[in-house]
């Protein structure tokens, strides 16, 4: 359904089955009430101005509402947007960290923007992912396509109609699509290692650091083995987490080399016969040695402990520069733009997709979540290790399934920051504001927010008031994007390819 300033649908009810879809909308809601109350709104004598406060934010679906009072008294209104990177919570907001990630880890890779030197695609980088030990047979996907047999879930005619000591079947003829239900549950929930699954994702953050610690004492070692001098080279990195459909965290990561960084300077490339190849090396070789001895709770030795480790399942792609391409493109298995785009896209991912709220939860409220078997049991597990003096408050995150770590971590200097990008936005939409006032005789009319510089905001609430408005807001989000989406295309398609890089 679509309402534009101005318009007041005649036929409301009927267009109830066009509502689009609510994230965490409530079960038993009438979407015909959400229609009356989209119709309420749009009627309302204030909507127009309410309407343009919404589209200076980019119809965030959270906005924080602000009040303020200008030196003559008078007082205003305006909204600002939450910056929430999940999709389920805010379309809008999520799809511009997406673009956010995509500009930084683009820049760090190819260079050319954001004061990041071209020469920078010259530069030893390397694709990275690293995945979590197995646990436990789970119901998964295949990649090879051409033959089907190769696709099945667990063939049979491999591994045999075997059985566990429970019972159940370890084998599955099935080649399961991406969007089966059943990806990533266990074969046999009895079998699972859940104490070994919530002990990984606690300790991740941990791993990843230990991680890069070792990549660095492999490269001097490695460095004086050549005849260089250690520390002529620096790791920048970004990594960005993902839960996979286990519900257990994997990083993807960009690891670049650089000469040692010179104040005020940009990264320079680095003096040393290194290649992408040896880095490669190097990090698989780092992946397989980092490990991590920790506290098992309730274990019959209070001193006994469990060796974390990654997966066998290590990924690494060299990126190399072109040598039959135009300057700054990359091989040979993934360009920088896909790079930039993979990593991106899974900025935006959240717990929700499992049924599991985005925000801080009680243990108590686990027996009333709508999830499946394998996730109710991780959070069981998170809730009863969380009594153990050495998991003390790790309850406190369920709503990340045991993961306390940052979604997206790099380097100080692998590339810009977020708040670089935001500030250079907001400077950029403050002087357009500018720009539009200057043309028009009254400047308060255009604008969603005063320009006055004497006016103190302060805080009044978060978010909009009933589900009609939130509707009305994701709608227009969603056009938003398709809109910008489409322009995008366009715009690479007759864009010559040396310009590409720079479209989002």
């Amino acid at each position: 359904m679509t309402i534009t300033p101005g318009h007041t649908p005649a036929a409301a009810p009927a267009a109830a089955a066009t509502i689009p879809v609510l994230p965490g909308l409530p079960a038993g809601i009438d979407p015909t009430d959400v229609v009356v109350q989209m119709v309420r709104r749009a009627a309302s004598p204030g909507f127009e101005s309410w309407w343009r406060r919404a589209e200076h934010v980019g119809f965030c679906a959270n906005p924080i509402h602000l009040l303020g009072t200008d030196t003559f008294g008078r007082q205003h209104q305006a909204f600002t947007r939450c910056n929430n990177r999940r999709a389920v919570a805010c379309p809008s907001c999520s799809d511009l960290y997406a673009r956010d990630t995509w500009q930084l880890v683009h820049a760090g890779l190819h260079g050319g923007h954001h004061h990041m030197p071209s020469t920078i695609a010259k530069h030893p980088q390397v694709f990275i992912t690293l995945t979590a030990p197995g646990f436990g047979p789970v119901h998964t996907t295949r990649d090879d396509t051409h033959n089907s047999h190769d696709r099945r879930c667990h063939d049979p005619g491999r591994s045999g109609y075997r059985r566990c000591r429970h019972g159940k079947p370890l084998w599955c003829s099935t080649i399961h699509g991406d969007d089966d239900a059943r990806v990533g549950q266990p074969l046999c929930d009895e079998c699972y290692d859940y104490t070994g699954h919530v002990l990984f994702a606690w300790h991740a953050p941990e791993l990843w650091r230990r991680f890069t610690i070792t990549v660095r004492r492999l490269l001097d070692s490695h460095l004086r083995a050549m005849g260089e001098a250690a520390k002529s080279v620096r790791i920048n990195y970004v990594k960005v987490a993902e839960l996979q459909r286990r519900a257990i965290p994997h990083f993807h990561a960009v690891i670049r080399l650089d000469a040692p960084p010179e104040p005020g300077e940009p990264p320079r490339p680095p003096v040393s016969s290194i290649t992408a190849k040896d880095l490669a090396m190097l990090v698989q070789r780092a992946a397989r040695a980092v490990m991590l001895t920790v506290a098992v709770p309730n274990s019959p030795g209070d001193g006994d402990g469990r060796v974390l480790r990654f997966g066998t399942q290590t990924d690494t792609q060299p990126l190399q520069p072109n040598q039959g391409g135009g300057p700054g493109e990359v091989t040979p298995r993934r360009s920088g733009r896909s790079v930039a785009a993979y990593l991106a896209k899974y900025v935006t991912k959240s717990v929700a997709e499992f049924g599991v709220s985005i925000r801080r939860m009680s243990p108590l409220a686990v027996a009333e979540l709508d999830v499946t078997a394998h996730v109710r049991a991780i959070l069981t597990t998170i809730t009863d290790m969380a009594a153990h003096r050495s998991y003390d408050g790790m309850d406190r995150w369920l709503h990340t399934l045991g993961y306390r770590g940052h979604i997206t971590t790099k380097s100080r200097l692998f590339s810009t920051t977020m708040g670089a990008l935001r500030a250079y936005r907001a400077t950029w939409t403050r002087q357009q504001h500018r720009d539009q006032a200057a043309t028009t005789k009254d400047a308060e009319r255009c604008l969603a927010t005063p320009t006055s510089d004497a006016i103190e905001w302060e805080f009044d609430r978060v978010g909009l008031s009933t589900l009609g408005e939130r509707a009305l807001i994701i709608s227009a989000a969603q056009r938003m994007i398709e809109r910008r989406h489409t322009a995008r295309d366009n715009l690479r398609a007759h864009d010559p390819p040396a310009h590409r890089d720079q479209t989002t």
